[in-house]
């Protein structure tokens, strides 16, 4: 992952941030779901722009595989341009891309994510991007 010099963890709740986004890729497929079923609380409560809410970790794999099937999506990878942290949460500044099977970037997402963190893992998940540019590229993504 691509970290500025302003975004090394200052402490545990952003390294558990860092470790997660850092985790996503690259790799195969399942890696992405295995990445989500470590970093995650049973209870995790996840969030995306112009998508419904996943409630629990079983809510949150089956969208992740949503995005996998209209997103194409087989990993993903993260730059991390601002982090700010109080206490346990954790606000970041990123651009996510979302990589093909091939390993080439299929959309770029400027985003704002916020996190919980819970015991070493992430208990909430919100990230807010303009979803357009989303639905333009990738039509069938409806959710």
């Amino acid at each position: 992952m691509k970290l500025s010099p302003a975004t090394e963890p200052r402490n545990e709740a952003e390294r558990v941030v860092v470790g997660f986004l850092d985790a996503w890729g690259p790799g195969a497929w399942p890696h992405m779901l295995e990445c989500y079923d470590t970093w995650m609380t049973d209870d995790v409560s996840w969030e995306n722009t112009g998508s419904p809410p996943c409630k629990g970790k079983a809510e949150a794999m089956e969208f992740l595989s949503v995005l996998h099937e209209t997103l194409e999506m087989e990993y993903c990878t993260a730059e991390l341009h601002n982090v700010a942290s109080r206490g346990n949460i954790v606000l970041t500044e990123r651009t996510d891309r979302v990589h093909l099977a091939d390993g080439t970037v299929a959309i770029e997402i400027p985003i704002m994510g916020t996190f919980e963190v819970r015991d070493g893992k992430i208990a909430r998940y919100a990230d807010y991007n303009a979803d357009s540019p989303i639905r333009e590229r990738f039509p069938r993504h409806n959710v």
